[in-house]
């Protein structure tokens, strides 16, 4: 039997409250889940955060489970206390050469099959959804992964988009058109067909994160995350493979001729995307689910949305830069188009070819580019490396007229470049100069830092 949800929060209460809070009285859906972790989140603590009640609903809901390096990496099996960020990126590496076939299993093992409601019986409302802030068009789903079947292989894929609740039987599905699910929404128009969907909510951490990956097989990698082929089972309205261990799953219909809008929603870059924007239509013809189910929730506008798919996508971009530049150490996104990164520079311009790489791979509308003795996760140090070892009129580059990221709000708006979708990638090389020597950086005495413990000298 696959590890669920509850494997996951289990894990989670058992690391301590760095890891897992519960909230101990009712919530209601508008504003408050949000509130009570952006709450945390001021005050440094991002755990998963379990809501026992939520007002209008039967359901428990569960949230911020990526609001972290650390609850990330325990949701891959690691004890990110005990292992360093390379160890738990190996991990990653070894998952992911792992995929595992999907293994089906009959209805009557699978608990998502434990409550069915179907037709007339459908009704979105008796699921937690949440309104997460005051401007977004509604309430949405965030944290589940839809799964639909490429239409001429017959091969499933799962991705995760918004979805507005339209009513009760309703959802939006608003998909960019670069996405997987965009280029199979098209070829089902151009073979004239409909198109099925499972809106799956509730799996263990490392299968909502495998679902996030590009250009595999997510359900292969479900299993390769999980260390065993997934189990799934098959829908009750729709011809799709059913992660038989989630808590919700939604099914459904979409015509992808016809259209909707979708908007505004709040994005993790702090503001709110742009309203009207064309959406499909889920008509929903079932919701399954545990009989005590629990409700995932992802606030779209927090961290933990650019966190989510942060472990593939930070092995992916050192191991491509890596293989080009043996002395890389370290590399990260800090979440809002900004990349770091930490190397050894053996010849003068180096850094700045490093940093030109990851813009050309699209790893960040910001690349700064420091020496390895600055702490890359640490952004105290990563400004004191622009402070002290940049020359601004030498050590910047601006490379303009390039693709914007998505969401990004000035790269979007044409009225201010009046260059539509483009925009302008800055390089910052803070590294030292290689041909020349530099003053010596203060360290701490290595051997006292590692045996002294604070707790054994404070009161």
């Amino acid at each position: 039997m696959n590890k669920s949800l509850r494997d996951y929060l289990h894990a989670a209460k058992q690391a301590g409250p760095e890891y897992y809070v519960e909230v101990k009285r009712p919530l209601d859906p508008y504003l408050e889940v949000s509130i009570i972790q952006q709450k945390l989140a001021a005050e440094g603590r991002n755990p998963v955060i379990y809501c026992p009640e939520i007002k209008g609903s039967s359901l428990p809901l569960v949230t911020n489970l990526f609001g972290s390096f650390k609850t990330l990496a325990l949701g891959l099996g690691c004890d990110p206390n005990r292992m360093s960020r390379e160890e738990v990126y190996d991990v990653v590496r070894k998952k992911a050469a792992g995929k595992k076939k999907p293994t089906w299993v009959q209805a009557s093992e699978a608990p998502i099959k434990e409550v069915k409601l179907l037709k007339e019986e459908v009704d979105l409302s008796v699921l937690p959804i949440i309104h997460n802030s005051k401007l977004d068009a509604g309430k949405y789903i965030g944290a589940g992964f839809m799964i639909t079947k490429w239409p001429d292989t017959g091969v499933a894929n799962a991705g995760v988009y918004r979805h507005l609740v339209m009513g009760k039987n309703r959802l939006g599905c608003m998909i960019n058109p670069g996405n997987d699910t965009a280029y199979i929404a098209r070829r089902n128009v151009e073979l004239g067909r409909s198109m099925e969907v499972a809106l799956v909510i509730g799996h263990h951490s490392a299968v909502v994160q495998a679902s996030l990956a590009r250009q595999v097989t997510e359900l292969d990698l479900m299993g390769g995350y999980l260390g065993e082929p997934l189990e799934v089972t098959r829908g009750e309205t729709v011809d799709l493979p059913i992660p038989s261990q989630a808590e919700v799953v939604i099914e459904g219909i979409i015509d992808p001729k016809t259209m909707a809008t979708d908007g505004p929603y709040a994005e993790y870059l702090g503001y709110y995307g742009e309203g009207n924007k064309p959406c499909y239509v889920i008509q929903v013809t079932a919701i399954t689910m545990r009989k005590d189910a629990i409700y995932h929730h992802l606030d779209s506008a927090h961290q933990e949305h650019s966190l989510s798919a942060s472990m593939m996508a930070q092995v992916a971009m050192f191991d491509n830069l890596k293989a080009q530049f043996p002395t890389l150490k370290a590399v990260t996104l800090n979440g809002w188009l900004g990349t770091y990164l930490s190397m050894k520079q053996r010849v003068p311009g180096e850094a700045k070819q490093a940093a030109l790489v990851a813009v050309a791979d699209n790893y960040g509308k910001t690349v700064v580019v420091v020496d390895d003795d600055v702490d890359i996760y640490n952004e105290r140090e990563v400004m004191w490396a622009i402070s002290t070892r940049m020359i601004a009129d030498e050590d910047l580059l601006i490379l303009p007229g390039i693709k914007g990221a998505h969401l990004d709000p000035v790269s979007y708006n044409e009225g201010r470049t009046g260059r539509g979708p483009m925009t302008t990638r800055l390089i910052i090389d803070a590294t030292k100069p290689v041909e020349k020597d530099f003053e010596i950086k203060i360290e701490p005495d290595e051997q006292l830092w590692n045996t002294m413990r604070l707790e054994d000298y404070l009161k």
